[in-house]
């Protein structure tokens, strides 16, 4: 298992990631708009079996050109079965990541859509606050309706 947080690392196409071959969960948090980093690390393990990704709103890198920030490569990937989205707000990067992780893994068996970023430390939706928690439930419908149709049915869809 290894859990990184790349927010705020800049995208370096010319990279080369080192194989983690015996890597099998993955846990990046990482901001929002970055899907081609997701590539980089799918890429560099063959044989990952669980996906978490932390979705970063907060923190946006407008001086990034754009083509870099949503550049995903195709990268079949042949033993991902679960991936968790956590921070899902429905933005329009949250819906391309979901469906490049539909055509890319192959063997996926699950998909968990969270939109409570639970790397936060809330106690409970009281301390959170109402603008948060009518994020989290706009967010939950969003999932339902724009993705949940989109997965195909051999895949497991659950959105908390």
């Amino acid at each position: 298992m290894l859990k990184l947080d790349i927010v705020g690392v800049d995208c370096n196409q010319n990279h080369v990631f080192p194989k983690f071959a015996n890597l099998k969960q993955l846990e990046l948090q990482l901001r929002e708009d970055y899907l081609y980093n997701l590539s980089c690390f799918m890429k560099a393990s063959p044989n990952l079996q669980r996906l978490v990704l932390k979705l970063d709103e907060a923190i946006m890198m407008p001086h990034v050109p754009r083509e870099i920030r949503n550049y995903t490569p195709k990268s079949p990937h042949h033993h991902l079965k679960v991936v968790e989205i956590v921070g899902y707000r429905g933005r329009k990067g949250d819906v391309q990541r979901v469906m490049y992780l539909v055509k890319n893994a192959l063997a996926l068996e699950k998909i968990v859509i969270d939109p409570v970023p639970r790397w936060c430390v809330w106690p409970s939706e009281k301390d959170r606050g109402a603008e948060e928690v009518e994020k989290e439930k706009k967010a939950r419908e969003h999932a339902v309706q724009h993705l949940k149709g989109k997965v195909p049915s051999t895949i497991e869809f659950v959105c908390l």
